[in-house]
């Protein structure tokens, strides 16, 4: 199945429309859908993150996206794609899978590739050094270390186009997340 984004900005005007109106099923399978695939992003022990809020590996984000498809195409749309049939929320989330689908061979890929790295593991001296240049504990100094050591390998495994190659993929997923979240809301200035 291939994203088509005509049938996205269709069902976003009719949204925005108020043509479709969505029923309290379709906002149950709505957020049903969020909270399932957001349980996933819960930050994982098998990939290091960096000192600041939000910063995580590319391969990461790959993992959650690859488990979110999973989740959706395996679990959330055999149980309500019968009894919501014709419903655009459930488009929506088949829009969500096929926008994502460019993204999954990449995360196999990266994910095989990562399953095999050993990453060296900072020094003490290394941490010693960096906690003292930076002002922070230790154990910060630690973490920022495997974090830039892991950084460090995703960019010398995948050439810097894939990751700018794969933004408008990236930007197809964000449209559909963000009008499903206008029609379980019914706040359709987004």
């Amino acid at each position: 199945m291939t994203f088509n984004s005509d049938r996205l900005s269709a069902i976003a005007r009719s949204l925005n429309l108020t043509e479709w109106e969505p029923t309290p099923d379709e906002v149950t399978f709505g957020r049903a859908f969020f909270r399932r695939t957001d349980e996933l992003e819960e930050p994982s022990l098998a990939f290091p993150r960096g000192p600041e809020q939000g910063n995580h590996l590319h391969t990461e984000a790959f993992d959650a996206t690859a488990r979110k498809v999973a989740l959706v195409q395996d679990e959330l749309l055999p149980a309500w794609r019968e009894r919501l049939a014709g419903s655009p929320m459930v488009e929506l989330a088949e829009l969500y899978v096929s926008a994502a689908a460019p993204l999954l061979p990449h995360a196999q890929r990266l994910l095989t590739a990562w399953r095999g790295v050993a990453l060296p593991s900072p020094t003490a001296e290394d941490i010693a050094r960096t906690a003292a240049r930076r002002r922070i504990s230790a154990e910060q100094a630690a973490l920022l270390l495997r974090f830039e050591n892991a950084a460090q390998w995703e960019k010398d495994t995948n050439p810097r186009d894939l990751w700018t190659g794969l933004l408008p993929v990236w930007a197809n997923i964000g449209s559909v997340l963000s009008t499903m979240t206008a029609a379980i809301t019914r706040d359709t200035y987004y």
